[in-house]
């Protein structure tokens, strides 16, 4: 199917202004650009409380930012990581994101500054992501929410750090989730697949990004089978919350989104599949520019108040 017709004007803008992968420029000024394009819009409502704590983990400090809807608790509770290839982003790259959907979910989020790649390789932050889950559970009491209404989610690599963290609560036992939303997550590292070639550049993340990204976050290629870093390679899916999982058609990544999708519901998980035609990678952050960043929101948001709300 051809790109949908809003992203057509988008990518010949963002080329137009962005010529280079982001395997070519410093990364430090990456992220310093993407925080500063992340204003909020001046539509996106206001949670009726926003705090940020530090937690100490592997990495040394790192910060969560919890945002609490208007309403009376206990809430349910959703950790957000964000997205970024584990190297880009941060709590302010994607706080509107978080903001929408504390408001169509009705649910607290806890969105997660997890240590970034290089400097923190594979599986530091993904220790450090479940310090902060066993943190917000311990802690549910002074936060207004139900520890047995807890979920994880995420887009691209924070879906990956959400994915992950499932397996990890279900082999280590010392907590349950209760769902988790996967946004265009990266759950394997073959680039080999279909959507791996015909997706390959001009589409916002290349096939050369991600292979950037891999090679940044992990310290041995061998590290990248491992099923904290690949869940798709994960013996068993068996046992796992249950899931919605949101791919877009013209994205790298929408292959392993799929296949991850389809073993989840072979392993008996519960599992809802919701495909954008047309879109492309990152869709969900750029709400003024694409409907189906809003119709995603939504959909989001009813599936957390359905399971967790």
């Amino acid at each position: 199917m051809p790109l949908h017709p809003q992203v057509v004007p988008f990518l010949k803008v963002f080329y137009e202004t962005n010529p280079a992968s982001r395997a070519d420029v410093p990364v430090a000024i990456t992220r310093q650009q993407l925080i500063e394009a992340s204003a909020i819009s001046t539509d996106c409502p206001d949670p009726a409380s926003t705090k940020d704590h530090t937690l100490t983990g592997q990495s040394g400090v790192f910060r969560i930012r919890i945002h609490t809807p208007h309403g009376t608790g206990p809430f349910g509770v959703c950790l957000y990581f964000h997205g970024g290839g584990w190297v880009l982003g941060s709590i302010e790259t994607h706080d509107e994101i978080v903001r929408r959907l504390v408001h169509e979910s009705g649910c607290v989020f806890v969105s997660v500054d997890y240590p970034l790649a290089p400097e923190h390789k594979y599986p530091v932050a993904i220790e450090d992501s479940y310090l902060a889950v066993k943190w917000v559970r311990d802690h549910a009491a002074e936060l207004g929410i139900d520890p047995n209404r807890m979920a994880v989610a995420g887009d691209s690599a924070g879906g990956n750090i959400a994915a992950a963290l499932c397996l990890m609560a279900r082999d280590r036992g010392e907590f349950t989730l209760a769902a988790q939303v996967l946004i265009y997550p990266i759950t394997d590292c073959d680039f080999e697949r279909p959507s791996y070639r015909n997706y390959a550049d001009g589409h916002l993340l290349s096939r050369r990004d991600m292979q950037w990204f891999w090679r940044e976050y992990v310290g041995t290629p061998e590290q990248m089978a491992e099923p904290y870093a690949s869940p798709l390679r994960a013996e068993t899916l068996a046992g796992l919350p249950p899931a919605l999982v949101l791919t877009a058609e013209c994205d790298p990544l929408c292959d392993e989104g799929l296949a991850y999708a389809q073993a989840l519901q072979q392993a008996g998980v519960p599992m809802t599949l919701r495909e954008f035609p047309g879109m492309i990678h990152g869709f969900l952050k750029r709400w003024e520019t694409f409907d189906d960043a809003r119709t995603a929101n939504r959909e989001i948001g009813r599936y957390l108040q359905k399971t967790i709300g």
